[in-house]
């Protein structure tokens, strides 16, 4: 029987060998390893080459630009992105998930390193009758007694079967999954600045254009009553133009509103309320023209296309989660083992320090729990079902990226091939406008007849506008689609 410090503080050195020993056979399984997606850019066939749409479009595999939307060439566009990225509450709630998933990850793979506490404690104690006497044999009770009690233990669960090694891992995964997450949050947050700015533009440029419709529709409202008036038109075509001219206000008052919205809608996107303003702010979202429509050299396929996606690498690393826990169900009902040792003392008041004081427990723990009426063996089922549920989920998400990069590259030529006809009609429509202003002018045709061309050539402004604006959002739709926006991960986790 150990009966001093040094006896005690030997027993303990040789607990701890041994525990390091049995650690050092049993070692830790580790079943959910990180993810690198081979399996699924093999299968899919898109881990090295191009996909049907890329290769149509003419697009290169390489590095994609990591800042996209700075191709628009839009220095107010790059300020406000500045600022979203920086202010915008989902964003920042997304990398604050991260931190949270990381320190749970830290706190599952810490549960493998031994624990210790202190505890102390002074108690006044008096037994009962029943304690001190229990077969009623006239014993007399003892006094009251003032105890104290100090203690240290130290227990280090051994990982006998894995089961804490596979925890830290399906942790990891998770953190993965919420790394995932704040990517995705931050490419939907740039697609959704680009895209509410291009709107803002749009509606802008709209409303000079529709002052300019009300400008001509006016005058030929003008003509028109004088023509009637002299007897030269029906009224029919004067109220027709009556009627033109109060559609067009009605669209130039609802256009007004949008680009209200769109105001409000990238305040909100910054981190700021729609009602807070300053010189600032207003400069950023002054009157100006829409941004330029980059060219194809500026999309590039990734060269793993499903590994750059933020939706795919969440969904493997929850894959892989899952099938951590399935090893933490199926291993559930083996023995636990634990190496525990307690030190301390235990003496009445103001004797803590005599050498009766002291006492210590040392030795192995192990903890079977034989007898679960069937909880282990659903559990198991559950995690069964949960991985399954899981795969199914990863492989819809490839599918479903693999089919938004085809749609996307598809949607950007569409666009482009519609602004070049938008374009083309402009052009039609302003010498046609030329054309018979000159016309007007030398007397050959009615001022209205000239007065209707200037308007289809300001309709025809419009229609280039709305596929310029097109165009550009189907540009960060197909940036989006590829996964080009993924910054680099000091930047976008910090």
């Amino acid at each position: 029987m150990l009966k001093n410090p040094p006896d005690i503080a030997r027993s303990a050195a040789t607990l701890l060998g041994l525990s390091t020993l049995l650690a050092v056979l049993t070692g830790c399984a580790n079943v959910a390893p990180a993810s690198h997606l081979p399996d699924i850019t093999q299968r899919s066939g898109v881990a090295q080459q191009l996909t049907p749409a890329a290769a149509a479009a003419g697009l290169q595999l390489g590095v994609p630009s990591r800042s996209w939307w700075q191709d628009l060439a839009d220095p107010r566009l790059n300020t406000l992105m500045d600022l979203a990225m920086a202010g915008n509450h989902v964003r920042l709630a997304a990398l604050a998930a991260v931190k949270e998933a990381r320190a749970m990850a830290g706190v599952a793979e810490r549960a493998s390193l031994p624990q210790g506490s202190l505890s102390a404690q002074v108690q006044r104690q008096r037994a009962s009758i029943a304690e001190v006497d229990p077969y009623q044999q006239g014993l007399p009770r003892p006094p009251e007694q003032s105890l104290a009690s100090v203690g240290q233990m130290v227990s280090w669960e051994l990982d006998l079967f894995g089961r804490l090694g596979t925890a830290s891992a399906v942790a990891e995964r998770q953190a993965d999954a919420a790394r995932a997450e704040a990517h995705a949050a931050t490419a939907l947050l740039q697609a959704e600045v680009v895209r509410q700015y291009v709107r803002l533009r749009l509606h802008q440029q709209e409303l000079l254009q529709l002052d300019q419709e009300l400008t001509a529709l006016g005058q030929r409202q003008t003509q028109m009553q004088a023509r009637v008036a002299a007897g030269l038109a029906d009224q029919r075509e004067a109220l027709a133009v009556t009627a033109e001219l109060a559609q067009l206000r009605a669209q130039q008052a609802q256009t007004q509103a949008l680009t209200h919205v769109t105001a409000a809608a990238l305040a909100t996107l910054a981190g700021r309320a729609p009602t807070q303003t300053d010189a600032t702010w207003q400069a950023l979202l002054a009157v100006a023209d829409l941004p330029a429509v980059p060219g194809s050299a500026g999309l590039v396929q990734p060269n793993d296309l499903l590994a750059n996606r933020p939706d795919v690498a969440r969904a493997d690393a929850l894959l892989r989660a899952s099938l951590g826990n399935v090893v933490l169900a199926e291993r559930a009902h083996l023995p636990r083992l634990s190496l525990n040792l307690n030190v301390g003392a235990n003496a009445l008041a103001g004797k803590l320090g005599s050498a009766g004081a002291l006492r210590y427990a040392a030795g192995p723990v192990l903890q079977w729990d034989w007898l679960d009426m069937g909880r282990i063996q659903a559990q198991a089922a559950a995690a069964q079902a949960g991985s399954e549920r899981a795969w199914h989920g990863l492989e819809q998400t490839v599918l479903k990226a693999l089919e938004d990069s085809e749609s996307a590259l598809r949607g950007w030529v569409a666009a482009q091939l519609m602004l070049q006809r938008a374009q083309q009609a402009e052009q039609a429509a302003r010498a046609t406008a030329q054309y018979s202003g000159v016309r007007a002018r030398a007397g050959l045709e009615p001022g209205s007849l000239a007065q209707d061309h200037w308007v289809q050539q300001l309709r025809a402004q419009r229609a280039t506008l709305v596929a310029q604006a097109t165009a550009i959002e189907s540009f960060s739709q197909v940036q989006l689609a590829l996964g080009a926006w993924q910054p680099e991960e000091v930047v976008s986790l910090r």
